[in-house]
């Protein structure tokens, strides 16, 4: 079986909760998540990559619950977003960027 290195958000992939649930996707001593969105779907609404046009806070504050575990692991985690998810790729790091520093865990 081939390694699972990327982790992947868009319309056709499971949610991180659904992975974690029925196998470790973690196979590395890293993992790199690509948030991608639908094109499509989002080209209708805009072709202006200036500002987020679709919410995706309940999804990044499912991605930060996630990426806290495997970071607890000892694995490092690299992500990139493009314009697609959400309408703005440097807006949805930084708000990824956020929600991990107001969940991170106290020592």
């Amino acid at each position: 079986m081939m390694a699972r290195r990327a982790l992947s958000e868009n319309q056709n992939v499971p949610r991180p909760a659904e992975w974690f649930a029925r196998f470790d996707p973690i196979t590395a001593g890293f993992t790199y998540i690509r948030w991608l969105g639908d094109r499509k779907g989002i080209e209708k609404l805009t072709e202006t990559w200036d500002k987020t046009i679709v919410d995706r806070t309940r999804e990044l504050q499912e991605w930060v619950k996630y990426c806290h575990l495997v970071q607890k692991r000892g694995v490092s985690i690299y992500a990139y977003a493009n314009n697609h998810y959400a309408g703005h790729a440097p807006a949805t790091i930084a708000q990824f960027l956020n929600l991990w520093n107001e969940k991170r865990p106290r020592d």
